[in-house]
């Protein structure tokens, strides 16, 4: 499961949130890429991962919208090590 945020003008019933939630409906393939941080030690832009499909699970709010996502296969092994440590906090 992956929890995101949506952008302030989201609202799940119309528009952007909408196309959120009705993904599989509409035929849309949601494709989840994810960076563990904006910058590496040197200053540099990181790179983002993909972490493949996802489907909708759930949402909660409006404006922004927080969306719950399930991943449809397994998260890549090198981000789990950084991601745990995330969940544990």
């Amino acid at each position: 499961m992956f929890h995101w945020q949506t952008q302030n003008s989201a609202r799940p019933e119309h528009g952007r949130g909408l196309s959120y939630i009705q993904h599989q409906q509409t035929g849309k393939t949601i494709l989840l890429f994810v960076r563990e941080q904006g910058k590496d030690e040197n200053g540099r832009t990181m790179g983002f991962v993909n972490y493949g499909e996802v489907k909708y699970q759930s949402h909660n709010g409006s404006q922004p919208m927080n969306i719950t996502w399930k991943l449809t296969s397994p998260m890549p092994s090198e981000m789990w090590h950084e991601a745990g440590k995330l969940a544990v906090g």
